[in-house]
């Protein structure tokens, strides 16, 4: 709507809870806007850590947090974007969708401590008034350092906070504490359901942070959590998922000549297909690696590990979740993706059909040598497949 006011509520929001909308709230009502859009962040992968939830797993509770209130709707601008967010480049892309609108920045008390350490701090003036929450309305603000018409840029909000950070919360749900005060009910239960915040591998967990780079740190996250999703959805123990998915690219990182002494410590003889394509040998080393230097002895998760890459022929159930979660973990953006993840939601066997195909003219196309697993498995599944699946 042309004229109207616009507030732009942004944050990490993992998770989002009570304090947040009481704070979004408050300022709604005192600034009279017409609506807010919150902005859960795009987080950056060296600064994600095992204790984020998913992009969507905080967009979707962020609407059950700010649902019931007209006002407000969740964008995903920002996760979007798909790198490093920063305030001002989304203020002026708000602003190139609403040029009539005035835009309001809803922000926590302590903002203005750092907001000369913000990227382009005065552009985010110039864009958008800056609303402060602060106890009372007698409060005084320290505007040092700001010139008269930036001062008119700052709105203080009276707002009477929750307690809580969701650092804090985060560690509660660890703890299997009760967090009904400080969460929207649907929240809990929707982190219950999906098994968001739970430490459970904490061992492994640093394992593969001891193992890999920052991107591939983040891809392992990624990867364990879309597996776990595809365990519940296909009736798999979701543990064993998440751990495989977790370790599956424990070696990637490791220089190749290390790969290949794992491998070949592990009693494998490299085939001549296998030595003419090396991006194969990190799925081998992984399985020999945990085999061998670690107390994983489970098969499931050992095969799960060393198949994610090229597949085979009798593939298990947790096989094939964790081959097909490697290729739609949030982080993934190739072309493709969505296609995929729509498939696994529909079929498993679907999507292996799918990426397998791929895979193949891929590698043709580039001149490149086939794993015969590659082969086996998309024949195997095509084969095992009904005539309703197909």
């Amino acid at each position: 709507m042309a004229g109207g006011k616009i507030g732009i509520f942004g944050g990490s929001f993992n998770p989002p809870h009570l304090g947040h909308r009481k704070l979004a709230v408050t300022a709604a009502d005192a600034l009279g806007l017409d609506r807010v859009i919150v902005m859960p962040a795009g987080i950056p992968p060296h600064k994600v850590p095992v204790a984020f939830a998913g992009a969507k797993d905080r967009v979707r509770m962020c609407e059950l947090t700010f649902a019931g209130d007209c006002r407000f709707e969740v964008s995903t601008l920002e996760i979007d974007r798909g790198s490093r967010s920063y305030t001002v480049d989304t203020l002026g892309v708000l602003r190139e969708q609403y040029p009539g609108d005035e835009l309001y920045l809803i922000t926590g008390s302590d903002m203005l401590e750092t907001f000369k350490q913000w990227y382009k701090w005065e552009e985010i003036l110039s864009l958008a008034y800056v609303c402060t929450a602060v106890r009372e309305k007698s409060a005084v603000l320290d505007y040092s350092g700001f010139t008269d018409e930036q001062r008119k840029r700052f709105i203080p909000v009276e707002a009477d906070p929750i307690e809580i950070s969701s650092t804090q919360i985060r560690r509660m749900l660890a703890d299997g504490g009760d967090v009904s005060a400080f969460l929207d009910g649907g929240v809990i239960e929707y982190i219950k359901e999906n098994g968001l915040y739970e430490d459970r591998f904490p061992d492994y967990r640093r394992l593969v942070e001891s193992k890999l780079d920052a991107e591939r740190l983040n891809h392992s996250f990624g990867v364990s959590r879309a597996a776990r999703k595809l365990a519940l959805k296909y009736g798999a123990n979701a543990d064993k998922a998440e751990l495989a998915g977790l370790l599956h690219d424990v070696m990637k990182n490791a220089p190749k000549e290390e790969q290949r002494r794992v491998i070949e410590a592990g009693g494998h003889k490299l085939t001549a297909v296998e030595l003419a394509n090396s991006k194969v040998w990190h799925a081998m080393a992984g399985e020999a690696f945990l085999r061998c230097e670690t107390d994983i002895d489970d098969e499931e998760i050992l095969s799960a590990v060393r198949h994610h890459t090229t597949g085979a022929a009798g593939m298990t159930l947790l096989d094939r979740i964790v081959y097909i979660a490697d290729f739609i973990s949030e982080e993934r953006d190739y072309p493709d993706v969505e296609t995929v993840r729509r498939l696994a939601d529909e079929s498993l066997e679907k999507a292996i059909i799918y990426t397998t195909t791929y895979t193949i003219r891929d590698l043709a196309a580039k001149g490149l040598p086939i794993h015969p697993d590659t082969v086996d498995c998309y024949n195997d599944i095509l084969i095992n497949m009904t005539e309703k699946e197909v």
